[in-house]
């Protein structure tokens, strides 16, 4: 039995975490595109047209590392469009490149004036690892059901976030290269997407852990305003209003100084000089320049976003209390042991303790006592609670009180467990809902009539959110209900969905006070 515990959890890592590319469908047949930016050869499938490894900006390697992505020149003749683009540099192996600024794009057999919604999905793994070509994502099943779906790869780690005062100096910005990434990403939808069918003014970003931390920081973004009209966020909301990243959720002046000691460890200073000399270093070199971190999993170490005041405000929190954010419609959620893939199994008191201490700082004698280990909850079960609750869960009631004033909001708890994985003990943990979604890598040999009708609704769920901006079909019964911030509740998906007041909701309550209060 522990044997195959093992199998199901080592599969479910595989399939998350590992970067590798999605394989080519049997019998893929060569089709060709003419979009704005220059041909296309990809391939047809099943009712569906393929395009992998499109590329929407320039490689940003020389001058264009550590600067806002170039928009990619038009080309002449046809351009390969059937094999995926290298990944950002991360740890494991793969086909990895500074070059990795890729788009993937699966349509439904449509002519190019369908005018069909489109889904823009953004990868998660901590801002370090993933791409927009893992078997997990792809978009065949989705776009079998009427919808255009993208997925990209954006830099990462210390290509993608390094916060340089001397680049801040050259370009007004800093810090947030992937960020800049996924909004060129979106700018080459809107000016291209309708010869795949899509429709640019009905564009949907969704994302899943640092994918939804990188759609919370979209909607508060000015620079995205315009480039999608709704938005769908799984277990993830903005850093600022969680404690995924304590040492890297930082302000302008602080991620300067963090910025500062990195080049230090380099022998250089950070300033015009320093810059081009970063530059010009190997890749492999700056990612071996480790960080000192004190952080537990899945807290993330490294470099991330930077509020500059230019991609998003210094402020990101009151900027979303205060509403001057982009108003789109929001499906947003989390699933119930969102921490049970980062415990220990043998967890401690002192490793609890010490998990607490790191993410809330001052508050933590505060969270401690209202947390307890004890008779009835053990280390592991109380950072399992505590993951969920303060770094993936956090900060999604703050977006969905504001833009429930300007749009629709539907808010879900996802509560039931893959059953490929069910052995493991593990729960509904942390991004076990993208198979469902996506309809992919499901062992259907593991999975009851239950489960795959879980699958099937969903699925659904998430199509008729892309296609109508409401969760429910338009013939059925509204079963789904709008967030109401005066009365809140949630969609609980398990065996049977059913509405239910938001879980917990005093204990969400007091960690984003005890959060929002260190900020």
């Amino acid at each position: 039995m522990e044997d195959n515990k093992l199998t199901g959890l080592n599969r479910w890592l595989s399939d998350f975490l590992t970067p590798v590319s999605a394989p080519q469908w049997p019998g893929e047949i060569p089709h060709e595109v003419d979009p704005p930016i220059g041909k296309l050869r990809g391939s047809r499938s099943d009712g569906v047209y393929i395009y992998r490894g499109i590329p929407y900006a320039q490689p940003p390697v020389g001058t264009r590392r550590f600067a806002p992505p170039v928009p990619v020149h038009p080309w002449e003749g046809i351009k390969d469009a059937t094999q995926f683009g290298p990944m950002s540099y991360q740890d494991g192996e793969g086909n990895f490149s500074e070059d990795c600024l890729y788009l993937n794009i699966w349509s439904p057999e449509v002519s190019n004036t369908a005018a069909l919604p489109v889904y823009v999905f953004i990868h998660g793994g901590g801002y370090v690892l993933g791409s927009g070509s893992q078997p997990l994502y792809e978009g065949k099943h989705l776009a079998q059901q009427g919808i255009v779906v993208v997925t990209l790869n954006y830099r990462l780690g210390t290509l993608g976030f390094l916060p340089s005062a001397a680049a801040y100096e050259e370009h007004g910005t800093t810090g947030n290269w992937g960020l800049l990434d996924i909004v060129s990403a979106l700018e080459w939808v809107k000016e291209n997407i309708r010869a795949f069918g899509g429709d640019p003014s009905r564009v949907t970003v969704g994302g899943e852990s640092a994918g939804s931390y990188a759609v919370s920081t979209l909607i508060v973004s000015p620079l995205a305003k315009g480039l999608f009209d709704q938005a769908i966020m799984q277990s993830g909301s903005l850093p600022n209003a969680t404690a995924v990243a304590p040492e890297n959720v930082l302000s302008l002046e602080q991620a300067h100084g963090k910025a500062s000691r990195f080049f230090d460890k380099l022998g250089l200073k950070d300033d015009a000089k320093g810059l081009a000399a970063l530059r010009e270093e190997p890749a492999y070199k700056l990612l071996a320049v480790s960080a000192q971190s004190t952080l537990q999993p899945p807290q993330v170490a490294g470099f991330w976003p930077v509020p500059d005041g230019h991609v998003y405000h210094a402020d990101p929190i009151e900027t979303v209390a205060k509403g001057e954010i982009n108003p789109v419609r929001l499906l947003a959620g989390f699933n119930t042991d969102e921490g049970s893939l980062f415990v220990p199994p043998d967890a401690t008191e002192q490793q609890y303790v010490s998990l607490i201490n790191s993410a809330f700082g001052d508050s933590a004698a505060e969270v401690l006592q209202r947390f307890p280990v004890n008779m009835e909850h053990s280390a592991a079960a109380r950072m399992n609670q505590l993951i969920t609750l303060g770094l993936l869960r956090s900060g999604l009631y703050l977006y969905a009180d504001t833009l429930a004033r300007h749009r629709e909001v539907y808010i879900y708890h996802f509560d039931y467990v893959d059953p490929d994985i069910a052995a493991t003990g593990l729960g509904v943990i942390h991004g076990s809902e993208l198979k469902f979604i996506f309809n992919n890598l499901i062992d259907h040999d593991n999975w009851n009539d239950d489960s795959i009708q879980v699958a099937r609704e969903v699925q659904s769920a998430w199509i008729n959110f892309i296609k109508f901006g409401n969760p429910n079909a338009p013939s059925e019964n509204q079963l789904w209900q709008k967030y109401d911030s005066a009365s809140p509740q949630e969609m609980h998906i398990a065996e049977e969905r059913t509405m239910q007041p938001v879980l917990d909701r005093d204990d969400v309550v007091f960690i984003n006070q005890r959060l929002q209060r260190q900020r």
